[in-house]
C-alpha cells in the first residue's frame, strides 16, 4: 500500500463532494436524489486509488433502457470545455480551407484544456458567486 493512500483518497473524495456541490449550485434540475456516493478504485491524478466519489445518474438509456453514471468533476470540466469551445468557427475555418488536414483549429479550441481542477471548482466557484444558473447541460 502506497505510504499516502489515504491522504489521497480523501483530497479525491474532497474534490468530488466540492463538484457535487457546485454542481448542485449550477443546474437546479439536479436533485439530491440524482447523486450517490460511489466508491472503488477509481483513475485520479495520483493513478488508480480506492476512494469514494460522487456520481450524478442520467438515464434511462435510449437504447438499453441502463442508468449511466458520471463523475461529477467530470461533469463540471466538460461543461466547461464544451461551452467554451468555438465549434461554429472551426467548421468555418475548416470549410475556408476546402476541409484540409492542415487548417488550424488551435484558436477555437476552450482555454480550459489542461486546467488544473483547482483552477476549474475556482471558476465554477465564481459563477455560482455571480448568480449563474443553467438550465441544461448541453
Amino acid at each position: 500500500m502506497a505510504k499516502h493512500s489515504h491522504t489521497t483518497a480523501r483530497l479525491e473524495k474532497k474534490v468530488s463532494k466540492n463538484a457535487k456541490e457546485l454542481l448542485l449550485a449550477l443546474f437546479p434540475h439536479f436533485k439530491a436524489k440524482d447523486f450517490s456516493l460511489e466508491e472503488g478504485d477509481f483513475t485520479g491524478y495520483r493513478g488508480d486509488v480506492f476512494h469514494q466519489q460522487w456520481h450524478v445518474w442520467f438515464g434511462p438509456d435510449y437504447f438499453y433502457g441502463d442508468y449511466d453514471s458520471e463523475d461529477c468533476y467530470w461533469i463540471l470540466y466538460s461543461w466547461l470545455i464544451d461551452n467554451t469551445t468555438d465549434f461554429e468557427g472551426m467548421s468555418a475555418a475548416q470549410e475556408e480551407n476546402d476541409w484540409q488536414e492542415d487548417t488550424d483549429l488551435e484558436p477555437f479550441y476552450s482555454p480550459w484544456r489542461g486546467a488544473s481542477r483547482a483552477e476549474v471548482i475556482s471558476h465554477c466557484r465564481d459563477l455560482v458567486k455571480a448568480g449563474v444558473t443553467l438550465e441544461r447541460m448541453r
